[in-house]
């Protein structure tokens, strides 16, 4: 089963902001460098990029979920956002191909 793991949240202002759900494929946050080599990337198609790496925790009394995204802000023509969705689905896939930690079971 192919997933989609980054999507297109907003465009507009000469801006694109892009949601990777990076743990989704990795179990685990972006270390600094993927973060450093996405923006690498990301610059082919936008003049500048600033990327956040966030963790949430959601938890309950039955259940604890840890969610790790990484939001991509692209200053870049509307036109643009496809192909830095696409970028950044790549290198989420790549990273996650690199180094992936499996869930622990209970």
């Amino acid at each position: 089963m192919e997933v989609t793991t980054a999507f297109v949240r907003s465009v507009g202002e000469g801006g694109v902001e892009i949601v990777v759900n990076f743990g989704l494929l990795a179990g685990r946050e972006a270390t600094l460098a993927e973060v450093d080599r996405l923006a690498r990337r990301l610059l082919d198609d936008a003049e500048r990029v600033t990327i956040d790496s966030n963790r949430r925790h959601e938890v309950t009394n039955d259940e604890e979920t840890i969610i790790h995204q990484v939001i991509v802000m692209a200053k870049a023509p509307d036109d643009a956002a496809s192909s830095l969705r696409d970028r950044c689905e790549t290198w989420a896939v790549e990273c996650a191909d690199e180094r992936r930690l499996e869930p622990l079971g209970l």
